[in-house]
């Protein structure tokens, strides 16, 4: 059994979905890897148990107040947690959407975190089928989530729409969980905030670009797919 793991990011413009896939095997590898990246944070800090948000250690939020205002602290504990989930035997895949191209094209388009979420649906079909097995889905919570739900229902009766057209039916379950209870949920909030970042926001200086990039470089090799769908 394949679990996946589902986050969002977006900007009024750009809209992302990140998706962790692992082995039921290695859920426990997961837990431990965020266990070991809180006892690196708490070197600066941090209390142990507090939620690894991605935008909250950027800006010392929720939190983590005692890196606020210390840029090479909050990029030192997310590099840690990317480094732990770059061990790890996981697949990632990020589909996003310009959402001005996607109005522009459509004369009544879907939300864009439908389309981006449909889109990684169908990423994790194709790679559960390539190895023959079924796949467990579980989202962050989200405030049109009954509607999220009513939609995969609907996929797996007649089947997403598009030339990728499928029933899903290698996603054996659908459901929503709260971030703060799952550690896949927290890796896969770091992965959609930082392709947020690298692929929709221009940077104000040389050395915060570079750090985004340096960052993206230690996931990059557990990514089977980062895109963005420009209608």
């Amino acid at each position: 059994m394949l679990f996946a793991f589902i986050d969002e990011s977006y900007t009024k413009d750009r809209y992302y979905v990140a998706a962790v896939l692992v082995d039921a095997d290695d859920l426990r590898a997961l837990s431990a890897a965020v266990a070991r990246s809180a006892e690196y944070a708490a070197g600066y800090g941090v209390e142990l148990g507090t939620e690894f948000h991605a935008h909250s250690i950027m800006s010392g939020r929720d939190g983590w107040e005692p890196v606020q205002g210390k840029p090479r602290a909050a990029i030192a504990i997310y590099r840690d947690l990317l480094r732990e989930l770059s061990g790890l035997p996981v697949s990632i895949y990020i589909e996003g959407v310009d959402v001005p191209r996607l109005n522009a094209r459509y004369r009544y388009p879907d939300p864009p975190h439908l389309v981006t979420l449909r889109h990684v649906l169908e990423d994790l079909q194709q790679a559960a089928a390539m190895r023959g097995d079924q796949v467990i889905v579980i989202c962050d919570e989200v405030t049109d989530q009954e509607a999220h739900s009513k939609k995969f229902g609907e996929y797996q009766l007649i089947g997403t729409p598009g030339y990728r057209s499928t029933t899903l039916s290698r996603i054996e379950q659908f459901m929503f969980a709260d971030s703060r209870q799952s550690p896949g949920l927290q890796f896969a909030d770091a992965v959609a905030y930082l392709y947020r970042r690298r692929d929709a926001h221009t940077e104000s200086s040389a050395r915060t670009a570079r750090a985004v990039e340096d960052l993206w470089a230690v996931i990059r090799p557990r990514a089977r797919k980062a895109r963005r769908w420009d209608p």
